[in-house]
């Protein structure tokens, strides 16, 4: 992924290649290394020969986060993504055409989390924010390919999911999809020793797929932190975010779009929190032309330690049933089809995979904001869910 030059800064975990990061004020980087953090150590490499690169420190500024993560501010032409064959000769674009020439700020109404590290500095102009990352990241990394890799209808499956989806129907005026977006409750809660709980938007055409939400993965960073995430096909990023929201008290909320644009070679992009982040080359998924399908997901990996169900939590950790400033929200659900026509997907398809454990609400239409939402997530193992 390609990150934008930051002035505020997010960041790249380096070592790496095949996301550039062209995140404006050196937000996040885009298309395989970690936000916020640069590249996430869960992440694999953009191929299987890429997994032996070396562990490297890239010269340049650097600061600490109060959260220990160093980010190294590297230039804009150096990030790791760009080393990625695919991407010789590449020409970074700075802003999506459909955003007019200028950052598009967020219109949310909601408090909103941000990263972390942002209060320990800024990266300067012309540099992209990069996560160092150390050897022992890799030692303790979980497969990058988790969240797409077990069939949600696959009874041999670790992963389970609370989710709403839509699929592409010729007979219908909606659709394909070239943009999703939500703002998502941002949460701090239980997740046992080598599991993990996502939150997330994700576009897909058959096997191709990219992603955008926030994770906590202690066996991944060796914390318990809610940190942004981004996944495509076969990588992964992060970084913390905060504040978070608390039960029945003030709600956080992070806002993801994924957007193509299709007058600059079909590029997709990320924007969090209504500012641009980077995107995700169209030589890294030639057939990638328009999502068939859109999913907004809950999910968490079950690894059913003693032979009994995880009591690793899902969105707050509380059932959908329980509300407002209690249960975990996707809100502000859009689409955008071919078309430009923007829809509210009241249509989607709400299912949990073990609803004794994790369920979720009917998606409804949001009132009087835009879009579309629903509520979800679990305590995982109690009455029902053994």
């Amino acid at each position: 992924m390609v990150l934008e030059a930051g002035r505020e800064g997010s960041f790249l975990e380096e070592g790496f290649p095949g996301c550039v990061e062209v995140e404006e004020a050196g937000r996040y980087p885009l298309g395989g290394t970690e936000l916020g953090q640069g590249e996430d150590p869960e992440a694999e490499p953009m191929s299987t020969q890429d997994s032996k690169l070396p562990i490297h420190h890239l010269a340049g500024e650097e600061s600490l986060s109060e959260d220990g993560d160093i980010i190294d501010c590297v230039d804009i032409y150096k990030q790791p993504a760009l080393d990625n064959p695919l991407l010789k000769n590449h020409s970074i674009q700075m802003i999506p055409n459909y955003v007019e020439g200028k950052t598009k700020e967020s219109s949310s109404q909601f408090l909103q989390a941000q990263q972390l590290w942002k209060k320990s500095g800024t990266c300067p102009e012309g540099t992209v924010p990069i996560r160092r990352m150390l050897e022992r990241d890799l030692l303790h990394s979980i497969p990058a390919q988790y969240p797409m890799e077990y069939h949600k209808k696959d009874p041999r499956s670790l992963v389970e999911f609370a989710y709403a989806s839509i699929d592409w129907d010729w007979n219908k005026d909606q659709g394909p999809y070239e943009s999703a977006s939500a703002s998502i409750s941002v949460w701090n809660l239980h997740v046992a020793p080598n599991e993990l709980s996502v939150s997330t938007v994700i576009l897909m055409n058959h096997d191709d797929y990219i992603a955008a939400g926030w994770k906590i993965s202690e066996q991944q960073y060796r914390d318990n932190h809610t940190r942004l995430s981004i996944y495509w096909t076969n990588i992964v990023l992060g970084g913390t975010i905060s504040p978070v929201s608390e039960y029945n008290s003030l709600q956080y909320y992070s806002d993801i779009e994924l957007h193509q644009d299709k007058n600059a070679g079909d590029k997709w992009w990320l924007l969090y929190n209504g500012k641009v982040v980077g995107y995700w080359p169209r030589a890294l998924f030639p057939d990638f032309r328009a999502a068939t399908h859109v999913e907004w997901s809950g999910q968490i990996l079950n690894t059913a330690a003693g032979g009994r169900h995880t009591n690793t939590q899902m969105g707050s950790g509380h059932f959908a049933q329980e509300g407002q400033g209690k249960a975990a929200v996707f809100s502000k659900m859009l689409v955008k089809d071919t078309k430009h026509t923007n829809w509210a997907p009241t249509w989607a398809k709400a299912e949990a995979t073990k609803s004794a454990c994790y369920n979720i609400g009917d998606v409804q239409k949001s009132n009087p904001d835009p879009g579309a939402y629903f509520f979800y997530g679990g305590p995982g193992i109690g009455p029902g869910c053994g």
